[in-house]
């Protein structure tokens, strides 16, 4: 299983996320584009979208102090899978880590804070 973890810079698919999750706010965990869903994790977004190779989670972070975290992948078929562990971020960056596992059906991508625990999830997206 070949993963692999980059950091980019803002893409116009991350900037139309935002911008869709600003124009209706937190609740906007509904899928901005088929394949994506994102949720507002207060200091930044959390999307996940399908991937030819699995499943491709980000987070732009947006402001805030710089934060230590760590991507999961929680699937419906009880299989989860971690990344090549945690990493920090600042505002104004964007990481990305596609999980290279073929298709697992219906699936989340999870965002755990590692200094105070806090986790959030995105909707469920289908491969």
């Amino acid at each position: 299983m070949t993963i692999v973890r980059r950091m980019v810079g803002v893409g116009l698919s991350t900037v139309a996320m935002v911008s869709a999750m600003a124009a209706f706010g937190p609740s906007a965990q509904a899928a901005t584009a088929a394949g994506t869903s994102c949720t507002n994790t207060g200091s930044g977004s959390l999307c996940l979208a399908v991937d030819p190779k699995g499943y491709d989670i980000s987070y732009h972070k947006l402001s805030g102090g710089k934060a230590h975290v760590d991507f999961n992948l929680v699937c419906d078929n009880g299989r989860w899978f971690g990344d090549e562990g945690s990493f920090s971020i600042s505002a104004g960056q964007v990481r990305t880590y596609v999980f290279s596992v073929g298709s697992q059906g219906a699936c989340r991508g999870k965002l755990i804070d590692k200094t105070t625990g806090s986790t959030w999830l995105t909707g469920k997206v289908s491969r």
